[in-house]
């Protein structure tokens, strides 16, 4: 009896054990709840490529903002005025010397740093291009978008902002006036373009706004102390195609003629190069291609 009821307990802790090894072993696994991910921004970084060139005008990041059209400002006697200034100058000295051969009379922007800022400075003036400083100045979107060395900041207290104008100014032999360089944050800052505007008073200088935002307030702050001043009227090559070049350069003619002058700014690109070269009969046909200057000094009345 004994020898029976131990088998008897020993068969049924082998079903039991059966039983709950196959009740585990059928029981579904736990589902593994991972975190969320965090959303990836597929979008291209909008911060600057970082080369030893600065950052050419971020006309994708800052908006490009046409000034209103304004009536004619004088009769035009000898032709239609205007001016097209290469901003961006100092960097790369074969596209300059190439700007150069077109025999025309151009403006070229100065950053304060170039590397081949002599050089070019010195062949420009020898075929009687004007020179200016392309001032580099806080945009909206500042650090991920650096204006560049010897930049104006916002942050800046009058005196820093003052002395790196001056500085600035130093580096480029030769400059009869400035434009800005980014700078749709500084620019919408009626006290430091004041600061600015009165060194450029007193250095005998005329400012061209760039106008990289429509929040602009060079105008007025330039009209309050008696400052030679103009605005661009058209970029020229913010897309680098032929056809957009081309429709700019024909966009700036109309500007001309329907305000009595007009200031277009471009950039050293090859394809710009290419378009004006093919384009200066039809532009030397419709308008009288002089320097900034003349077409600020023609605009003040």
């Amino acid at each position: 009896m004994k020898i029976v009821a131990g088998l008897t307990l020993l068969v049924c802790l082998v079903l039991t054990a059966g039983l709950l090894a196959n009740r585990f072993l059928m029981r579904p696994a736990p589902q593994v709840v991972s975190k969320p991910k965090s959303i990836i921004n597929t979008q291209p970084e909008k911060g600057p490529v970082h080369h030893s060139v600065p950052d050419y005008e971020a006309f994708n990041r800052e908006a490009v903002v046409p000034p209103p059209p304004i009536t004619r400002i004088k009769p035009v006697t000898n032709g239609i005025p205007v001016a097209i200034i290469i901003d961006d100058i100092g960097y790369d000295r074969k596209i300059a010397e190439a700007f150069l051969e077109l025999d025309v009379p151009l403006t070229f922007s100065v950053l304060p740093e170039g590397t081949f800022n002599h050089s070019i400075i010195d062949q420009a003036l020898k075929k009687d291009v004007e020179i200016m400083l392309h001032l580099p100045m806080e945009p909206e979107n500042y650090p991920s978008v650096n204006p560049g060395p010897g930049a104006l900041l916002s942050s800046m207290k009058p005196d820093e902002l003052i002395a790196q104008l001056n500085a600035n100014l130093d580096r480029v032999p030769s400059v009869k006036g400035v434009n800005n360089h980014m700078g749709s944050k500084l620019t919408a800052s009626s006290e430091q373009m004041r600061q600015i505007f009165s060194i450029l008073k007193k250095r005998d200088l005329f400012f061209v706004d760039s106008r990289t935002s429509a929040d602009t307030l060079c105008r007025p702050s330039a009209e309050l102390l008696h400052l030679p001043f103009a605005e661009r009227d058209v970029f020229i090559d913010h897309e680098q195609t032929p056809e957009f070049v081309r429709k700019q350069l024909k966009l700036l003619i109309r500007r001309a003629k329907r305000q009595g002058y007009a200031i277009g700014i471009a950039h050293p690109h090859p394809v710009t190069l290419d378009v004006l070269q093919e384009m200066l009969p039809e532009l030397r046909g419709a308008v009288f291609l002089t320097y900034a200057s003349k077409v600020v000094a023609f605009q003040q009345g």
